[in-house]
């Protein structure tokens, strides 16, 4: 997500997106919120702090986040200047590989939040931000082939090394940093992401979902404010606002038709509160490309 202060720079391209940042940290703490895809995240100046799944974490320079898909967490800079560079890698990047190297159809799940001392992740993250920018002086026209060859090889080392050392691909049973050990709320939460992208906040009633649960809408709410790090009314707009995002990079329907589709009634209302979660517009992140 854009900070204020930060010199901002988003690219994209089959499979991902990929955002870089340096400059003075913002004091405006960032709210609990998650997305769509798999972060992977290098701390390259600064510190900062992350809540995930309930746990803190501080990362250094030349640390490494990792966060699975819709995966509730902040990152908040302390300190005066910072840089960092975060990879996000659609789930069908994620299952096309899986599939080649193991013959499974399940996408893996990352199995810890920080790395530390894996230099060459850092550095492979780094060439890949490198050849995504271009030579200097590089403008804005259409990719060669040898180009985007270029581009989809740096990517792919980058999420191999990831999914590799630090993920369920090669060892299947060990445990998710996402899973949620709470059946009741893992419950509620599998509803919840079943719902069509239409249904917002406002329609689904909280004793609907507290049933599903099978807690008191007290007990419901305080416990998955508790456990996923955001209230359930939070948890469904920004799963719509993924939904959204994901539209955007895979159909060239209208913007509003967008807004529409994900229960938002006007497109300005909607612009904006892309623009809040995501960082960009819903037009400037269309830009990034297909997915």
């Amino acid at each position: 997500m854009r900070r204020s202060h930060l010199a901002p720079a988003f690219y994209g391209g089959r499979g991902f997106a990929l955002y870089h940042a340096n400059g003075p940290a913002s004091r405006d703490r960032l709210a609990p919120h998650f997305h769509d895809e798999y972060l992977i995240c290098a701390q390259l100046r600064g510190r900062e702090q992350c809540h995930v799944g309930g746990k803190l974490h501080q990362l250094v320079a030349g640390d490494i986040a990792l966060i699975n898909p819709q995966q509730v967490h902040t990152g908040n800079a302390e300190g005066e200047d910072i840089e960092y560079v975060s990879l996000y890698v659609d789930r069908t990047l994620a299952q096309r590989l899986t599939r080649e190297l193991t013959g499974a159809f399940e996408a893996p799940e990352f199995t810890v939040v920080r790395v530390a001392d894996r230099p060459a992740l850092v550095e492979e993250i780094c060439q890949l931000l490198a050849t995504v920018r271009g030579p200097p002086g590089a403008g804005s026209s259409r990719l060669t082939e040898q180009e985007e060859a270029a581009i989809e090889a740096a990517l792919l080392r980058v999420v191999l090394h990831a999914f590799e050392e630090f993920s369920t691909l090669r060892a299947p049973l060990a445990r998710s940093t996402s899973r949620v050990a709470h059946r009741r709320i893992a419950r509620a939460l599998e509803y919840m992401r079943t719902l069509g992208p239409e249904v917002g906040p406002d329609a689904l009633r909280l004793a609907r979902v507290a049933e599903v649960a099978g807690l008191s809408k007290f007990h419901f709410l305080r416990q998955f404010n508790q456990v996923v790090g955001m209230t359930p009314g939070a948890y469904l707009r920004t799963l719509r606002l993924c939904h959204a995002a994901r539209l955007l990079r895979t159909s060239a329907a209208p913007i509003a038709d967008v807004a529409s589709a994900v229960g938002f009634a006007d497109h300005p209302g909607f612009s904006r509160a892309f623009a809040r979660d995501i960082g960009m517009t819903p037009s400037e992140y269309r830009q990034l490309g297909p997915l």
